[in-house]
């Protein structure tokens, strides 16, 4: 299984094969609408590896019949969105830290969910579509987004209206407007590449309450497989913007075998309201966020559900290069730590590098290859 592919839609492909020495896995999985936990998914089914199973969030099923539709429309739409929530005047009142799409999914968030319409849309056949999608999905024609969407534009090939909405939406407003394309973009490009490779896609809906469905090898622990298609609500920008929030991350874990421990892979939830397994001695689990301080409720909850098993856990970081990242209290752990790519002082850091392990005598074991955490 592959749990997400970075940032990198071109690199991706060759980098898999050459640390995998494979051209495939069974499944694999996004956890959320961010790029760089998607991009590199779409590069990996663009390359034609091998992939028997992709599993998606739920809420990218919801948004699929707006998404599919020409880009102008979908433009527009979302303009008039950003112009009726007077986005730009309110952006200051949201953490400064997040991007312009995830703070406008922290202000809509709470009336979303209340708002949240019951499971009642079309069914979902077996091979992850409703037949109403069809469609859709085989008349997609890509988005070709040109500088030239930026404007001005030549009124007498646009409509001028949307060009003067535009101009009013002022600097925030355009990078809210710019997310929720790029958003709306991974959706369409990831769901029709699996679609017209024919690979079956699951679908889990973000439930902390009653998660279910995956297989022996990987579960969900805050998402449920959803069988019909939950009908989207409110403004499709809003809908747009929860996909891409950390705090919908889609959490899995790979329960311990008589081989080997367990894997929590947490994607950048801090793991509020998720009942984590029992069975977290000796687990790997990936760093939420990168190591990111905002999440350090993430590295309590683990503390907590592995107790006296705690300091077994080995934690893996990816990342790129960030003075900000991992914070404090990452490091400040007990347990174990490989990076990707470590931090030192003054902004220098160490090359990147696969972090390797392997099973040895029912524990995770390091590569000597592999350099344990060096973060500064």
């Amino acid at each position: 299984m592959l749990t997400d592919g970075g940032r990198s839609r071109s690199a991706l492909p060759s980098m898999f094969q050459a640390v995998t020495k494979t051209d495939g896995v069974n499944v694999i999985l996004c956890t959320h609408n961010d790029a760089d936990h998607a991009d590199g998914l779409l590069g990996f089914l663009e390359a034609g590896l091998r992939c028997e199973e992709v599993w998606l969030p739920g809420r990218w099923l919801s948004a699929l019949p707006d998404v599919l539709r020409p880009f102008v429309e979908v433009f527009v739409e979302l303009i008039d969105n950003i112009a009726e929530a007077d986005s730009s005047s309110n952006m200051e009142k949201v953490q400064s830290s997040l991007s312009p799409i995830e703070a406008y999914a922290e202000r809509v968030r709470g009336a979303l969910i209340d708002a949240a319409a019951s499971e009642e849309g079309p069914s979902i056949a077996e091979d992850g579509w409703p037949e109403s999608y069809l469609q859709m999905l085989e008349q997609a024609e890509p988005w070709e987004v040109h500088p030239h969407w930026l404007g001005p534009w030549d009124p007498e090939d646009w409509p001028f209206w949307p060009y003067r909405r535009y101009r009013r939406l002022g600097p925030a407003g355009v990078q809210l407007l710019w997310s929720a394309i790029e958003a709306a973009g991974r959706i369409r490009a990831i769901a029709t590449e699996a679609f017209h490779r024919g690979i079956p896609v699951r679908w889990f809906e973000f439930d902390t309450a009653a998660p279910s469905g995956g297989v022996s090898a990987l579960q969900p622990i805050n998402a449920r497989a959803v069988a019909r298609v939950r009908p989207r609500v409110g403004p499709l920008l809003a809908w747009l913007a929860l996909t891409v929030s950390n705090k919908e991350s889609l959490v899995f874990w790979s329960p311990p075998t008589e081989h080997h421990p367990g894997v929590l892979f947490t994607a950048d939830s801090d793991l509020t309201g998720v009942g984590l397994p029992s069975q977290l001695d000796r687990a790997i689990v990936t760093a939420p966020h990168h190591g990111s301080e905002a999440n350090a409720n993430a590295y309590r909850a683990v503390a907590v559900a592995a107790q006296n098993g705690f300091p077994s856990i080995t934690w893996v970081r990816s990342d790129a290069r960030y003075r900000s990242r991992p914070g404090s209290t990452y490091l400040g752990l007990a347990s174990r730590r490989l990076c990707t790519l470590c931090r030192r002082a003054g902004g220098s850091s160490t090359t990147k590098q696969a972090v390797h392990l392997y099973s040895r005598g029912g524990a995770w074991t390091r590569h000597r290859a592999s350099r344990v955490c060096s973060c500064q």
